[in-house]
């Protein structure tokens, strides 16, 4: 197999991820952006955009409300997949892991350093549950946002932070004539081993 630093790529694949993404801060629009598929308590996938908030000891983080459908799905069955789509880099990353909650303390704490219009709709929604129409969430907003004027806006309960433990990591790179270049990462017993695979 060729060097892998000739795709940008090391030993390592959390170095890879890291060199990947910080290339593509410098000119994707949202380099953030990350699909998060799960699987409901019948086996069908669902799929939606979160955001990547970095990293904590190796584990991928993202934020929702625990009472959403994901969140939900994820007290079901912790097996996720994740996604980076990077168009104008011609490369995805693939992930594979388990999630686990984040601890409350760095859940308020990430909370607390977000806009407060965004607190205040984290604090309002119940996320997924049905509503008769756009006003309605408006004013609730509007409410809640003249009744903690002046005042901190509390983290509530059901919302904060996922850490997902990858299992696999797969780099692709789109290649002429569709020769794509694909990297597989796999971890057995904390020791990672990294493959070619065919386009």
């Amino acid at each position: 197999m060729e060097k892998l630093s000739e795709f940008h790529l090391s030993e390592d694949p959390f170095t890879s991820f890291e060199s990947w993404y910080l290339s593509a801060q410098k000119i994707e629009p949202n380099p953030e952006a990350m699909s998060l598929a799960t699987i409901d308590k019948n086996g069908f996938p669902y799929n939606r955009t979160v955001l990547y908030k970095g990293m904590l000891d190796k584990k991928i983080i993202f934020y929702t409300n625990y009472l959403s459908v994901k969140g939900n799905q994820l007290e079901e069955n912790p097996h996720v997949s994740l996604l980076f789509y990077w168009v104008n880099e011609f490369r995805q990353i693939r992930v594979n892991g388990k999630v686990e909650k984040m601890s409350r303390e760095k859940s308020i704490e990430y909370f607390q350093s977000r806009d407060r219009d965004s607190q205040i709709a984290s604090y309002i929604s119940k996320q997924s549950q049905k509503i008769s129409s756009k006003d309605e969430l408006i004013k609730l907003f509007e409410k809640t946002s003249k009744e903690f004027e002046n005042k901190p806006i509390p983290t509530p309960e059901h919302w904060g932070g996922f850490l997902v433990t990858p299992v696999e990591f797969e780099f692709f790179i789109y290649g002429k004539n569709r020769l794509n270049d694909r990297f597989l990462y796999e971890c057995e017993n904390n020791v990672w081993s990294c493959s070619r695979l065919q386009p």
